[in-house]
Order: C-alpha cells, then sequence, then structure tokens
C-alpha cells in the first residue's frame, strides 16, 4: 500500500489529520497489508503502480481529484487498473473533523454560559 506524504496531500487537499508516519503505523498493524510504501504521490500514475508491483490502484467511492482538477482514477479505470470500494459512510477525514469541531463548539458554547452564570451572582 502507498501512503501519500503530508506535503502531497496539503497540496492536493488540506492539512492531514494523522501524520504520514502515523497512516503507515496503521496500514502496517492490518493483517491484509503485505507492503507498504511511505511518501507516494498523491497523483498515482502508471510507472508508480508498476515501480511497486500493484496491479491495481484502489480508491473508495468519493471523487478524487488532483490540485489541478484532474480525475486521477480516470486514466488507471479506463486501462483496468482501477478498484472502487464502498465507502463506509461517517468515517470520511471530514466527517471526523467536523464532528470534533461541533465537540470543540459544543463545550465551548457550555463553558461560557457557566462562566456568565458565575459573573451573574
Amino acid at each position: 500500500m502507498g501512503v501519500n506524504s503530508d506535503a502531497e496531500i496539503l497540496r492536493n487537499k488540506a492539512p492531514t489529520v494523522l501524520s504520514c508516519k502515523e497512516r503507515e503505523d496503521i496500514l502496517r498493524a492490518c493483517k491484509w497489508v503485505d507492503e507498504v510504501h511511505e511518501d507516494t504521490e498523491y497523483t498515482v500514475r502508471i510507472e508508480t503502480l508498476d515501480r511497486y508491483n500493484c496491479q491495481y490502484y484502489a480508491h473508495g467511492d468519493d471523487p478524487v481529484f488532483d490540485a489541478d482538477g484532474t480525475d486521477m482514477c480516470g486514466l488507471l479505470s479506463q486501462i483496468g487498473r482501477f478498484k472502487m470500494f464502498k465507502r463506509t459512510e461517517g468515517v470520511s477525514t471530514t466527517d471526523i473533523v467536523g464532528k470534533l469541531l461541533l465537540l470543540t463548539k459544543d463545550n465551548s458554547s457550555k463553558g461560557r454560559g457557566r462562566a456568565g452564570s458565575l459573573r451573574s451572582l
């Protein structure tokens, strides 16, 4: 499996939640993963798949575009080297970050409410 570098993800998407090293460790702990290749590019090329002896590039069913707006799975799909799998709803990084931000907002609001009550005493 290839793990995109933090710089590649930042350039093409947004800041990472887990570092490249943390993502590598998670993959290495998975019993179905034989190899982990660090700091791979975000826009996968045929040469990259060939270099690591990968038959397919696999990704969830969410859209995958690079920083230039190019559908990075289009070419690989056309030549039969792309496999899509169904994502689990609510488990994307975007969903998790959104939930964390809501928790932070809720806790911040609750804290202000208590402080305001103390001032009114």
